[in-house]
Order: C-alpha cells, then structure tokens, then sequence
C-alpha cells in the first residue's frame, strides 16, 4: 500500500531579504488541511517554517543546513538505505518563499540564503531534484510558490530551468507563475494567491488527480489576481509522461485522523493559524539524524535558540530527562523496544530514589548542621537549597519558560509581537540561564522589526514604517539608524500628506466634458516633484486626463467643429502618451481646413 509525505517549507523572515508576509501561513495551511481532511499521515508530514516546532530533537528551522538534513533524510538515501519511502509513495514538496536565477540555474532560498553567494547559500533546484529521483519506485510532486527578490535582478526568468528539469526527468512540477511573471501575496487572504488557489482546488475535491488539480489552478489562479488588482498570475505546469496526469495524488480513502494518538497529538485546523504541531514517531528520523549531525558545517545550531527550545520542550527531545517521570509512571518507549523501556524505567526509578535520599540529607544538614537559624529565614535564601530542574522556580526554568512563551509569540508575523517577545526575553537578566540566547534572540527580532520597517517605508506606508521602527530596543546597534530613518520617514510623511491633499484637489476640478478643467488639475498635479510621495500617482493622473482631453478633442472634430477640436487638442501637455496623438491630428485637421472647398 502505497503512502503520502509531505515535506512543507514557508519561510517569512529571511535574513538577508525583504520579509514575506504569508509564506509561513501557506505552509501551514497546507500542512493542516492535507492532514486535517485529506488522510495524510502528521508523522508523513513535516514542517518547516520561522516558527514551526523540534521534531524528534532537531532543528525545522529552514536554514539551508537543515533544509538539506530533512531531504537528504526523506529522499536522497534512497529506499532500503534509512529512507522511508517506499514503492509507489507519493511525496509532495511544496515551498513557499523567495527563488532565484543565478548562471543560468534555479535555486530555492532558505532563510539564511544570501543573494551575494547565491551558489553557497542557495539550494539548487537541480539537486532537490536529483534527490526526489532517487528512487524510482516513488513519484514526487514538486510545488513551488516563488517570489522573486525586490530590487534585484536575481529573480527574473526564475522558473525556466525548472520546467527544463521537470520535463527531463519527468518530475511532475507546478509552479505559482510563468517564468516572466511574479507570484503574489493577497493581505485580505492571508495568503499567496498559488496556496489559496492550491487549497480552494482540495476543498473543492479538484484536487484528486494532477488533470483535475491542473485545469483548477489554471482557471482559479488568473481570476485571484484579477480580483485582488495583482498583476496576471498564471501557473506553469509539467506533467511528463502525460498518463501521470491521471495519478492519484491523494488517497484514495481519507480517515479521519486520530489526533490521540500517543506520539502523534496534533490539532489540524484550516486556515493560516499556526496551530498544528508536528511529532513523527518515525525511528528512522532519530539514527538518520545521530548519522547527519556528524557532517561539517550540518551539526551547529543554525537557530539561535535551537538548543534553549531543545531543552524547554521536552516533547520533541530526543528523550525527557529522568527527573521529569513520576514514580509509577514511567517513560513511554518506542514501538518495538519494550525491553529497553524496562531497563530505562527502572535506571529512572532508581536515580529518583537515590536523588530523594540526598536531597533529604541536604534537608537535614540545613536544619540540624548550621546551629541556631533565624526562624523566618525563607527556603529561598537557604545555602543548602540546591535549584533543580525539576524546581518550578529555579532560575532556568524561569529562563525558559520566558523563552519558550516569546518564541510562541512569533507566529502572527506581527511586529508588535516580535515586541512582546524582545519584552519578555529581556526579563532575563545578565548571569542568569539562557542569558545568551536571550540577547542573540532579541537581537534578531530587533533586526526583523527594522527591516519591516524599512519594507513599509520602500511602499510608500511612512506611518507604518514609522510605528515599528519605534519598537525598535534603544540598547540595540541598530536604534540609532533606526532613529535616522524615523526623522527622515517623518519628513517624508509631510510630504506624502501635502501631496495626497494637491491630488484631491486636482481631481475635484475636474469636469466631465470641459477640456480646460482637465488642463488646471494637470497644472496642479505636476507641482508633484519627481520621486516624491505621490509622484507616480500624478503621473498616471497626467496621462489619463491628457488621453480625455484628446478624447473631447475628437469627438468635437467628428461633429464638425474643427477649430473647436484644434483648441482643445492644443492644451494636451507635452511629455505624455497622448501628445504625438495630439499634434498629428492638429496637423490633420488644420490642413482639412486649408484645403479647398469643393
């Protein structure tokens, strides 16, 4: 019986690249609707996001490291060699996030790629590839919703080696747009327009086989960006051998998932709330993993709180600490290893009662040892008060429970949550645990807000930019070019007000049908100085007002009013489309007029 994976990538806040806003959510959303309706597996499906949670005791931070550890794990080992795929397996590969073109090939970018060292921090598209054809016996289903980078050129004609690679080794691929088109985000979905497209085509049941998955995109795509003012977005779709469009690409029987099973608790939930956690149960994930960690340059953590998050959720560590078990209730084991379980439970039971016995002989010699006490001298200050883990109140625990509730506050994307969360971490104070972590968090977060404010800024949202440049920590290196960029945002907030006042009342002096009041809202439109707020605004407002005055000027020159329709034609402004039109057909008209009269 053939099984259905999921490898799901929806990356946010790149470090070296303007933020996304709904990459992580388009995940998700997949990730929840696959497993919450269709019958794939959550331990078959993976996720890696900004936010998304340890599996098995490692990093689904989408650093190109870890990106390579879980596909060389899910796919490049190849069946019979510690991967779990095999015959007939379906794997959908869907990522969400930025693609570039760099010497003529593709590369996907994780979170820590670099548009400097494209070659170096990139994933090739060629290698993922090469890995999904691994083996043969498995067919992938590669889905790739790529942005290109602003202010690049990084991105332009991304998709077209893909399709080549597609085609060539007959990877069924679709793509969010053609190669010379850009995929978008919609902020009224909360989505890019390829992942609503692509999970309206599930809900649907448009989406059973790659025909019925295809003739929906590529109807449902289009009118998204047309119905969100988003430029045309059409998918670019390959699909070879052609009988492969007839395969089932979800199963056939979608059971309801069970999410009480131990190992496996998860909550499916639709829509773009990070609210689904994944926990596979897989064995093979653990030696894989032991196996990967020891490659150079795959074992440092590349989240900074990698290790912090490690110890604060034990439910994704490799194994809970002994400390953690209750007497009577020992720590479940794996499938399979009821032995070693046993051996493990009693090692637990016996490193409580040994850590018993010594904490009530530090007990003791606090009391009995130290001769007379203050007797209101509190358990807290007491020397022989040795903090454990297992202490609710010990500084580490503080530590990470403050970690652990910052980290949770990330998931809405939010500047104003990335706040709370540097306000929280910097409850941890010099000295104490996870202090480290804490500042390097806090400092990233810093650097996340201010380049969402720079992103605002760059469309032309100064009062955006502005209120979360703000929230930027005044101890962080940055503030100070934070604050530069406030003063100069407010300047620019000036002058976006007084130009968008100078638009409004340019555009209440027009009169339908009356050439000369288009003329005076041009006039006043073009006060607007090149490169200000509002400049190309009244630029569009100068073209399309010029096109209406040649519009009146020959409808008066059909009715018969020539001279009429040369004076109207004459106050079309020089420097815009509609003035070569303008001054051809005053040339026409005046010599209608010499001519002589039959």
């Amino acid at each position: 019986m053939s099984n259905h994976w999921l490898l799901a990538i929806g990356i946010n806040q790149y470090q070296h690249f303007q933020p996304l806003n709904f990459a992580q959510a388009d995940a998700q959303a997949l990730w929840n609707y696959l497993v919450g309706k269709t019958g794939f597996m959550p331990d078959r499906c993976l996720l890696l996001t900004d936010t998304s949670p340890f599996v098995e005791g490692q990093s689904t931070y989408p650093s190109k490291a870890n990106l390579q550890k879980w596909i060389d794990w899910l796919c490049k080992d190849g069946q019979g060699s510690g991967s779990p795929l095999g015959p007939g397996d379906v794997v959908w590969c869907f990522f969400s996030g930025y693609g570039v073109t760099w010497e003529g090939q593709d590369y996907l970018m994780p979170i820590d790629g670099n548009a400097a060292n494209i070659a170096n921090t990139g994933i090739a598209v060629r290698s993922l590839f090469e890995g999904l054809k691994t083996n043969p016996a498995v067919m992938p289903l590669v889905l790739l919703d790529i942005k290109h980078p602003p202010f690049t050129s990084v991105g332009v004609g991304t998709g077209t080696q893909t399709l080549e690679l597609a085609r060539d080794m007959q990877i069924p691929t679709l793509l969010s747009c053609q190669p010379n088109q850009s995929a978008g985000e919609a902020a009224d979905l909360h989505h890019g327009l390829f992942a609503q497209s692509l999970i309206e085509a599930l809900r649907t049941g448009a989406g059973t086989t790659l025909a019925d998955l295809s003739e929906s995109l590529r109807g449902r795509l289009p009118a998204l960006s047309e119905q969100y003012s988003l430029p045309r977005q059409d998918p670019a779709i390959v699909v070879q051998p052609p009988e492969n469009m007839e395969r089932v690409i979800i199963p056939y029987n979608a059971p309801a998932v069970n999410t009480n099973s131990a190992g496996n608790q998860h909550q499916a939930q639709e829509g773009g709330a990070i609210a689904a956690t994944l926990s596979p149960s897989l064995a093979a994930v653990k030696q894989h993993m032991q196996n990967v960690a020891t490659i150079p340059g795959a074992s440092g953590p590349q989240n900074p709180f990698e290790e912090a998050l490690n110890r604060a959720e034990p439910g994704f560590a490799e194994a809970p600490p002994a400390v953690a078990a209750a007497p009577g209730q020992p720590t479940p084991a794996p499938a399979g290893n009821v032995e070693t379980a046993r051996k493990g439970s009693f090692w637990q039971r016996l490193l409580l009662w040994t850590g018993g016995v010594l904490l009530l002989l530090l007990v003791l010699v606090s009391i009995f040892g130290r001769g007379r006490q203050p007797a209101r001298q509190g358990a807290g200050s007491t020397p022989g008060t040795v903090p454990t883990l297992s202490d609710p109140g010990s500084p580490e625990q503080r530590s990470q429970a403050r970690l652990k509730q910052a980290t949770t506050l990330l998931q809405s994307n939010q500047v104003a949550q990335f706040s709370r969360a540097i306000a929280l971490a910097s409850q941890i104070k010099p000295g104490e645990p996870l202090y480290d972590e804490a500042q390097q968090a806090i400092a990233r977060w810093s650097q996340v807000i201010f380049e969402t404010a720079q992103g605002r800024a760059e469309k032309g949202n100064f009062e955006a930019a502005i209120a979360a440049a703000s929230l930027v920590p005044k101890d962080q290196p940055i503030h100070e070019e934070a604050e530069k960029l406030i003063a100069l945002w407010r300047g620019a907030a000036k002058k976006q007000q007084t130009n968008r006042n100078t638009l409004q009342a340019a555009k209440k002096l027009v009169q339908p049908g009356q050439a000369s009041s288009y003329n005076q809202a041009i006039d006043l439109v073009r006060q607007i100085p090149a490169g200000e707020p509002g400049s190309a605004e009244a630029k569009q407002l100068t073209n399309q007002w010029s096109q209406s005055i040649l519009n009146l000027a020959q409808s008066r020159a059909s009715e018969g009013f020539i001279n009429q329709a040369i004076e109207t034609a004459s106050l079309v402004p020089n420097n815009t489309p509609a003035y070569p039109k303008a001054k051809a057909a005053i040339e026409q008209w005046k010599r209608q007029l010499s001519a002589p009269k039959k």
